[in-house]
């Protein structure tokens, strides 16, 4: 009898064990016997319900909710809470954070490959081609050498087209930007491209960039509409030029645990909604950034657009950049981009 209740004992005491440790990795069991999943997904957005990337990042946990019958629930946390995009980036693929709303401009430290989307002028100016270009076989070539480097992109969706802002003087040619102490993502692109074009690259995250412009600790920012308008980085700077010298897509990534957890029912499923939402929040983020620019205006900033011939030459400014990391981000990859802005 002894023995049999020290058996009962060891089996209760390794079935709850195994749930402790289930629970530790987001991992619980339903009433159903079926296993249900609890996934935190941050981002560096404004915690704002109405901003494009909260938003849509609540929309994606809901649906993914209710297609799942309660199987995932997923909580964001906006506002920089799980960290700025390189910690959150370095959290997913150590699996110390299970989803991330990321931009790519963040991630060509960890995947050499996604430095393409970083190169100035790389992207064709038309939404519709970017469109299939986020949804087409080079994202899938992106998205698979992430999947290399424990990082899982389930869908690209968007931050903004980047424009240079800055406290010194609108930029209407390239010899404005001469001396100007620009806050940038710390990418190689990025160095090489505002080193190019006379300006001094600052690498600083984005959480401390309010701050930066304030106390003029950096003359300028390239972030787009939606975040210089949603961040209120517009009360800092006084001049707006609409360069879209980088478009700058979202990457929406799982680590590559918590991924391999899911069952591939699940996957499939947030992998479907997750591009759904996508071009509905695509298409949401390019109307905000419309109306907002209005309102940047009213503001006070002044905001200039480049003249064809000043576009041209910023354009032109962007070819050294490709020559120098055509080995590391790949001659074909950028080609292939290329041939969509024909």
């Amino acid at each position: 009898m002894k023995s049999m209740k020290s058996k009962l004992m060891v089996f209760w005491l390794a079935c709850f064990v195994a749930l402790v440790v289930l629970a530790g990795l987001g991992i619980a069991a339903s009433a159903a016997g079926q296993q249900t999943f609890s996934l935190k997904l941050g981002h560096v957005g404004p915690a704002d319900p109405e901003h494009p990337w909260e938003k849509y990042a609540q929309k994606f946990a809901q649906r993914v909710e209710k297609e799942t019958n309660g199987r995932v629930k997923i909580k964001t946390y906006p506002a920089s809470q799980l960290g700025a995009d390189r910690e959150m980036t370095e959290a997913i693929q150590q699996d110390t954070m299970e989803m991330g709303l990321i931009s790519t401009i963040a991630m060509g430290n960890f995947v050499p490959e996604f430095q393409l989307w970083d190169l100035p002028y790389i992207f064709p100016a038309d939404n519709a081609k970017v469109d299939q270009i986020l949804e087409g076989p080079i994202a899938k070539k992106l998205a698979a050498a992430a999947a290399r480097r424990r990082i899982v992109p389930i869908a690209f969706w968007e931050n903004d087209w980047r424009n240079l802002s800055n406290n010194k003087l609108p930029i209407t040619r390239v010899a404005d930007m001469k001396g100007l102490k620009m806050r940038i993502v710390e990418n190689k692109p990025s160095m090489d491209w505002f080193q190019r074009i006379g300006s001094i690259p600052t690498p600083m995250a984005f959480s401390e960039l309010y701050t930066a412009l304030q106390q003029r600790v950096v003359d300028g920012q390239d972030n787009g509409v939606v975040l210089t308008y949603g961040s209120r980085l517009y009360e800092a700077t006084k001049y707006y030029t609409i360069s879209r010298h980088i478009y700058c897509p979202l990457a929406l990534v799982v680590s590559d645990k918590t991924w391999k957890q899911l069952p591939p029912d699940i996957q499939e499923t947030m992998k479907k909604i997750a591009v759904e939402v996508g071009r509905e929040q695509r298409q949401y983020n390019r109307q905000k950034a419309a109306e907002w620019i209005g309102n940047m205006k009213k503001a006070g900033v002044k905001v200039n657009g480049l003249s064809p011939k000043a576009l041209k030459e910023f354009q032109e400014s962007a070819k050294g950049t490709y020559e120098k990391l055509a080995d590391s981000v790949g001659q074909e990859l950028i080609d292939e981009m290329l041939q969509y802005r024909k």
